[in-house]
């Protein structure tokens, strides 16, 4: 059987998991697919704070969506993204995945497409006329899930920390 889902926009109480879901995204999984010595170049000082800014920020900006995936009543993933605007580039309304998560035991059946369509389908509504994500270069799953969903890679960032 395969299991249901439906996916919804986040609300205050869902704040406590979508805490659990940043933080499994942002330190356990980026601890497996960020390689030891590279984890300094994307640290941060308090963490912990960090993370629970960054997610009360997203929360509270009206130009952002944050939307979670429920299986039976429990929240088994969640995505988020923001609506930015470049007056310059060809297409300036872009929208932007921040984040996105889905927990290991519901990977592989569709949860994170129909994260990603709901949140394409609030871009486009909002004027969007480009999408676009990043992830960490080790990530071979969500690099075959942005392949399989439509994206290019176009630009590839790299750092290097410098001798003092």
């Amino acid at each position: 059987m395969v299991p249901t889902f439906e996916v919804r926009a986040a609300d205050d109480s869902d704040r406590e998991v979508l805490m659990s879901f940043h933080q499994s995204l942002y330190q356990d999984h980026r601890d497996e697919v960020v390689a030891d010595q590279d984890r300094p170049l994307i640290d941060y000082r308090d963490y912990e704070r960090v993370l629970r800014d960054d997610l009360l920020a997203l929360l509270d900006d009206p130009s952002s969506h944050v939307l979670v995936a429920e299986s039976q009543g429990v929240a088994v993933g969640y995505i988020t993204g923001r609506v930015t605007v470049e007056p310059r580039r060809v297409f300036p309304r872009r929208g932007v995945v921040e984040d996105w998560y889905v927990v290991p035991a519901s990977r592989g059946v569709g949860v994170g497409a129909s994260l990603l369509r709901e949140l394409e389908g609030r871009f486009t509504a909002a004027g969007c006329e480009v999408i676009e994500s990043a992830t960490w270069a080790a990530n071979d799953g969500a690099r075959r899930a942005h392949d399989a969903l439509g994206f290019r890679e176009i630009r590839v960032m790299y750092r290097k920390p410098l001798k003092r």
